[in-house]
């Protein structure tokens, strides 16, 4: 559909930006400052920044709710609903991470 906007998070911000002419619809400032990650689901827009995960109404931007996940640290976030998932290659990455930290791990128990 290619009415539907453009949603980009930044600097604990979300910005809902007009598909055809880039103009702002509208934005939302999140805690912290840091990388926001994003992820569209049917009406809702879901964000993570500074260990926060927000929901956002899609058409407004308007905070619908926030959980602050205690105790789970300030990291980047991979959000996944049952149908979507944000930042694959992050995700990938990550996995990629454990393997070579289990691998080496097990050549350092072997030695």
């Amino acid at each position: 559909m290619s009415s539907s906007p453009v949603y980009v998070g930044i600097r604990g911000k979300v910005f809902c930006l007009s598909r055809s002419t880039g103009q702002e619809i509208w934005s939302v400032s999140l805690p912290g400052s840091g990388f926001v990650t994003l992820l569209v689901d049917e009406d809702l827009v879901l964000a993570a920044t500074h260990g926060e995960v927000f929901g956002l109404e899609l058409t407004t931007g308007r905070i619908l709710w926030q959980n602050k996940m205690p105790g789970q640290g300030y990291g980047l976030a991979s959000i996944a609903t049952a149908t979507r998932a944000s930042n694959a290659a992050l995700m990938a990455e990550e996995r990629n991470r454990q393997q070579a930290a289990g691998a080496a791990a097990a050549s350092a128990a072997s030695s």
